[in-house]
């Protein structure tokens, strides 16, 4: 049998999954009206996204973004020649920037978006000038599109990778690959990863959560 190699540590394969299972409930909730599970499911993802951003710094090789970033030009040759890379592609840092920014943008705005309801409306929306509130509560709305058409591009071009390069999809379920592709990594112990992200789940819970979940 081929050797297989682990490749990603779990914090990291638990924030892919997670983020797109987050991501697609905020989407429900805020389309069907139910702000007090979107904003409960909005603070969830901030902790989680806060934490991915700390992992990429002091995580697992794979994990830090420093592991895989890469110049446009390089990002460009892999685009027209892609091929198996341990761990993310050179393209896939742009990506992942990109959908990082949109879902911080998103997360902040949301804090001082008005809809017309003190029950719903963003924890900052009080404290802020109006002109601000009006400009993030715009940037709510048309920022989900951005993100939604991202997520869209990131989606079609991890299944067309998964079928025609590399099975980035079983590799980021499994966390490990065939040892021709997958080079000795340093893996970090993932408990870090998730005791921040619990400390972080805990301040913005005692900052709003009580109150939200008493409105479920």
């Amino acid at each position: 049998m081929s050797q297989q190699l682990k490749v990603w540590d779990f914090a990291v394969r638990f924030f892919h999954w997670s983020q797109l299972l987050l991501i697609a409930g905020l989407w429900y909730t805020g389309e069907e009206g139910l702000m007090a599970q979107h904003q409960l499911l909005a603070y969830t993802l901030l902790a989680l996204v806060v934490s991915r951003i700390v992992w990429g710094i002091i995580g697992s090789d794979t994990a830090k973004f420093s592991h895989f970033a890469a110049s446009p030009a390089a990002a460009w040759h892999y685009l027209r020649r892609p091929y198996a890379v341990t761990g993310h592609n050179p393209a896939s840092f742009y990506m992942i920037a990109l959908l990082i920014v949109l879902v911080l943008v998103q997360l902040i705005s949301g804090l001082a978006t008005f809809d017309n309801s003190y029950l719903s409306d963003g924890p900052l929306v009080t404290v802020l000038p109006a002109t601000w509130v009006e400009m993030a509560s715009e940037v709510h709305k048309i920022n989900i599109n951005i993100l939604l058409a991202a997520i869209l591009v990131h989606i079609v071009a991890a299944l067309w990778h998964s079928v025609r390069v590399h099975n980035v999809l079983w590799l980021m379920l499994s966390g490990k690959a065939h040892h021709s592709t997958a080079l000795k990594i340093k893996l970090k112990n993932s408990i870090w990863f998730f005791l921040l992200f619990a400390l972080l789940l805990t301040v913005l819970y005692y900052w709003q959560g009580a109150a939200l979940m008493a409105l479920l």
